[in-house]
């Protein structure tokens, strides 16, 4: 891309404004229909299939569409920038002067490090920005995931589980950004078949809280919820609901002609057993580890058994799986299993009704603070611990914030490289410009005024590098979040690219690259502010 911008300005750079203006236009519409045609080629080879890797060929088109939005971009500033400039030589004196300067004819050597020191600053604006984005979508869609399978406010004991857990319960609720708050009952546990074993953490839910249960019904791909409640439906299951689930994606349901999830119940005949076994729901990795289909049996094994001769016996209970969820996180898909409370109260002998945990999900997830203000003295006549999700997965968001912070760090060292440049460029251009600067002096110009035109000129630089890369940045993310980068969701356990954009960062990035860079014309700018005039005239 910068090949054939550079090659384009070089053949039009002798051509009248606007015949080279008209060639911009025909390039820069070419550009904007061939990123289109690209996108749309894209998505007719995407076609629904039991293989989630994205073609090679799709990610190439949508990278080249990128390349031509932003070529595209760049051959529009070679419209707007020179009247830019033309308005801002209306400026202050200091400022015309800086303006130009950066138009003037220069030595080739001096030419080519001014350019270097507009693209490094340009570069490093784009890499942070980019990398700053794609990190904040990854960190919002763990974020996102996170939540979704977890509850915002949780209230448990450290050790144990507690009864009498009604009236608090009705009195969480009560609570306005609550919007449901439901009982759990966990342990871990020791899952095996006929093939394998696992361990999980296996969770005691009321399938028919269907507020708090929505992320769970969203992301059944095999089975029902329901069959939780009502496990003999799952010896009338179809031969499609008891397909094994493929290590490499889903087949799309809707293109089968079937969607097993809407189907009406099928009846169970009045002589059918009434004792069967208990379902379970298990995660998608899981299944596939255990080589697991819906109605196929488990065996669960807990270690806080009865206590026998020779010591703690295991406590085992058949299950049969009643479905199959993807989260889209793979510590969840591995190591979470559901079944129905009532189960799990028997299976890990809790008496009297005990539970484990109250989970709360609430309106909105950044309101947690005044919740725990509100709940905590409830909890506290039950010695229960009351934490948010920020304090549940503090460890690693603070990690998260931390990478984040390195990484502008890191990346904001390489545009203070690039000023490197900025200070080059003007210890030539005050040796170079050494009798003109002699001239304002000897007309009256003072050594603040000729040092303000130096920092005007690293100014400029700082400004027009920083921010043709933070619009390149803004660019490719807006593209890229609206057509979307895609990804093999079975390395990165998600379908495309993240992005997010936010406009703090995005300020932050563009304000600290003109700062660096004013820093570094300040040295250059104090020393053409000392030249004497003699000195400048000397060799002429």
């Amino acid at each position: 891309m910068l090949i054939d911008l550079l090659l384009l300005w070089l053949v039009t750079r002798r051509l009248r404004n606007r015949t080279r203006n008209v060639i911009y236009v025909i390039h820069l519409v070419l550009c904007l229909a061939l990123a289109v045609a690209e996108v749309r080629y894209s998505f007719r080879l995407v076609k629904p299939g039991l293989d989630p890797t994205p073609p090679t060929a799709v990610i190439l088109l949508r990278l080249g569409a990128i390349v031509a939005v932003l070529e595209a971009y760049f051959l529009s500033t070679l419209l707007w920038m020179p009247w830019l400039f033309d308005r801002m030589e209306k400026m202050p004196a200091e400022v015309l002067i800086a303006v130009r300067q950066l138009r003037a004819r220069k030595s080739g050597f001096l030419t080519a490090i001014s350019f270097l020191a507009f693209l490094g600053v340009g570069l490093g604006s784009f890499a942070l920005c980019m990398t700053i984005a794609i990190m904040g979508g990854f960190g919002n869609d763990l974020k996102t995931k996170i939540l979704g399978n977890n509850a915002h406010v949780v209230l448990d004991r450290e050790r144990g589980g507690f009864t009498n857990w009604r009236p608090l319960l009705a009195r969480v609720r009560a609570v306005p950004e609550v919007a449901t708050a439901t009982p759990l009952v966990q342990g871990e546990v020791m899952v095996t078949s006929q093939t394998n074993l696992s361990g999980v953490i296996l969770r005691g839910i009321d399938p028919t809280a269907t507020e708090s249960l929505i992320n769970l019904r969203r992301d059944l791909i095999r089975g029902r919820l329901e069959y939780l409640a009502e496990p003999r439906h799952l010896d009338r299951l179809s031969p499609l609901e008891r397909r094994p689930v493929s290590a490499r994606g889903e087949e799309d349901l809707a293109a089968a002609g079937a969607n097993i999830r809407r189907d009406p119940l099928p009846v169970v005949a009045p002589g059918a057993p009434t004792e069967t076994l208990p379902g379970i729901i298990v995660g998608r990795e899981l299944a596939s580890n255990l080589h697991l289909a819906v109605g196929d049996e488990v065996r669960v094994v807990s270690p806080f058994g009865s206590l026998g001769p020779l010591g703690p016996i295991p406590k085992t209970k058949l299950f049969r799986v009643a479905g199959i969820f993807y989260s889209g996180m793979y510590e969840y898909d591995t190591k979470y299993a559901y079944v129905t409370i009532p189960v799990a109260q028997r299976f890990f002998n809790h008496r009297d009704d005990a539970i484990t945990a109250i989970e709360v999900r609430l309106h909105e997830v950044d309101r947690s603070d005044a919740v725990l203000a509100a709940v905590r003295p409830m909890a506290q006549g039950m010695n229960l611990r009351v934490r948010d999700w920020k304090e549940l997965n503090q460890n690693l968001f603070r990690a998260l914030k931390l990478e984040k912070l390195m990484i502008f760090l890191l990346l904001t060292v390489a545009i203070i490289v690039a000023s490197f440049s900025i200070v080059a460029t003007l210890l030539l251009l005050v040796t170079e410009k050494g009798r003109e600067i002699a001239v304002l002096k000897a007309m009256g110009a003072s050594d603040g005024f000729i040092t303000r035109v130096f920092v005007a000129v690293g100014g400029l630089i700082g400004v027009v590098g920083s921010s043709l890369g933070t619009s390149s940045a803004l660019i490719v993310a807006v593209v890229a979040r609206r057509v979307g980068i895609p990804l093999d969701p079975e390395v990165y356990y998600i379908e495309r690219l993240p992005v997010i954009i936010a406009p703090w960062d995005f300020s932050l990035i563009f304000v600290t690259a003109v700062i660096i860079c004013l820093l570094a014309a300040a040295f250059p700018a104090w020393l053409a502010g000392r030249l004497r005039p003699v000195e400048g005239l000397r060799l002429d």
